[in-house]
């Protein structure tokens, strides 16, 4: 079952702020993103261009043992791109 373990809040190089949301189904091993601005607007994951100067947004759940090392990672990659992590919130440990 997806859930959602993490909110991430982001900004871009135009100061504008957005939200993403970390599902996570540990029983198949996937990750999935939603990016939504403060109006509610969803935006492409591919607006952040993880993975141009750092690591990309994982999509495999076995790779880390915990939520957090998962968070850490996604927010390693989000830093690697054109938005920048203002903020970040676990909810599943």
């Amino acid at each position: 079952m997806r859930k959602l373990i993490a909110i991430v809040e982001v900004i871009d190089g135009y100061k504008n702020q957005k939200s993403l949301k970390v599902f996570a189904d540990r029983e198949e091993g996937t990750v999935g993103y939603s990016l939504v601005g403060n109006n509610g607007t969803s935006f492409a994951t591919g607006n952040m261009q993880c993975g141009w100067r750092g690591p990309k947004l994982p999509d495999n759940t076995y790779e880390y043992k915990t939520n957090q090392l998962l968070l850490n990672r996604v927010v390693a990659a989000v830093n690697g791109g054109v938005y920048k992590v203002t903020e970040k919130k676990l909810f599943v440990k």
